[in-house]
């Protein structure tokens, strides 16, 4: 069969490809806004979804030819033009981080000094490896401060410190980072353990909170708080972890009702399966002595080391298998820094957005089977009294 591509029907094909560049460059740059949540649904999406889909036809059947095709390049630049800016400048913000020794705090420290933000790098070792190198890593504007969240003598020291370098400035970001996991089930985890995960995890993100409320106010700034996946959905052998980053929600959602008055902005990032400090093997081995030395005798023989060690085992197995690209963490919070509309929580993990979504809608009995299926604990581990050969009383 032969085609006519010569006369109209050469032109028609031409201008209908010069339509469909102008179309795909639109469209995607519009979706990439939406994407980082810099346009939400309103009156400009609305606008920029009816030129994208009247806009083209209408030029090119009553327009018409090359002024069609640049009567709707035109039309879109426009649109685009009225669009929400990207980013605000990053320049000369002072943001102060906690848990910068290593993980997604160093990470992000290192990102935020790299685009020229005044980073105040919070490190429980002020002389260690990882201040050190980010030291030796970042720019001169980065400030690596002594900052265990625990001590309140350390917190006042660093807000001191922040006052005196912003003199009638105020402080832009708060990234509560800092944060450590021990992983057993409840009964297993002694109250001590319970208490030091709270106290860091928890304590330590409204002590430093707190703390700095009036800087951030100063500036109409921005908290970026660090939960987690297991805030929303619950995971065997994580209990004092999930509790600690459920109650940094809660605190989070009510402290950004609170702030919106003072026009201050509280995200809350959420990360699933990323390699830190926590999820090294010599830390865990750590973590699964401790916990066992912790329990007293009874717990031990109901249980059985072998049972802990099994859940320990699983989370070395599965070390290798964890990305060690941190970067979907370090955008989240790049992005709740800088974003004009930032959001109120960001997913960092492939599915975990539309996964949370889902969960939270299905019946509990439902979502209990969910939950068993991401367990970490293998399926054929099981406590030394309900072993058939037991003869201990579960």
């Amino acid at each position: 069969m032969d085609f006519d591509l010569t006369g109209e029907n050469s032109d028609y094909m031409f201008y209908s490809l010069l339509y469909c560049s102008v179309t795909i460059v639109f469209a995607t740059a519009v979706l990439t806004k939406f994407l980082t949540n810099e346009i939400r649904f309103g009156f400009r999406s609305f606008l920029s979804l009816v030129t994208l889909f009247l806009g083209e036809p209408l030029c090119q059947f009553l327009v018409k030819g090359p002024h069609g095709v640049g009567t709707f390049a035109l039309a879109c630049m426009l649109v685009y033009w009225i669009l929400p800016a990207s980013r605000l400048p990053a320049k000369d913000k002072v943001v102060l981080i906690t848990g910068c020794d290593s993980g997604f705090g160093f990470a992000i420290a290192q990102k935020l000094d790299s685009i020229g933000m005044k980073v105040l790098a919070g490190c429980l070792d002020q002389c260690g490896k990882g201040a050190t190198q980010l030291k030796s890593s970042c720019s001169e504007r980065l400030v690596v401060l002594k900052l265990d969240v625990t001590n309140h003598r350390d917190i006042e020291n660093a807000k001191s410190y922040a006052q005196e370098l912003l003199g009638e400035d105020g402080l832009w970001g708060l990234v509560n980072n800092a944060g450590i996991s021990y992983f057993a089930e409840t009964e297993m985890t002694s109250e001590e353990i319970f208490q030091k995960t709270i106290n860091v995890n928890l304590f330590g993100t409204i002590r430093l909170t707190k703390a700095f409320l009036p800087l951030i106010r100063k500036s109409k700034g921005r908290i970026i708080n660090m939960a987690s996946f297991v805030a929303r959905i619950p995971i065997n052998g994580t209990s004092a972890y999930s509790v600690s980053k459920s109650a940094i929600v809660a605190f989070s959602d009510i402290l950004r009702l609170e702030m919106k008055k003072w026009d201050v902005h509280v995200s809350i990032i959420e990360p699933l399966g990323f390699q830190t400090n926590n999820f090294n093997e010599q830390v865990l081995e750590s973590r699964l002595q401790e916990i066992w030395d912790s329990l007293d005798e009874e717990c031990q023989l109901v249980y059985g080391k072998r049972y802990l060690e099994d859940l320990y085992k699983s989370y070395k197995e599965l070390l290798p298998k964890i990305p060690t690209d941190l970067s979907p963490v370090v955008q989240a919070v790049s992005g709740a820094l800088l974003s004009k509309n930032p959001r109120e929580r960001y997913p960092c993990s492939q599915g975990a957005d539309i996964l949370t979504s889902i969960y939270s809608i299905l019946p509990i009995r439902l979502a209990d089977k969910i939950s068993k299926l991401v367990s970490v604990i293998p399926k054929n581990s099981r406590p030394v009294a309900l072993e058939p050969s037991s003869h201990l009383v579960p």
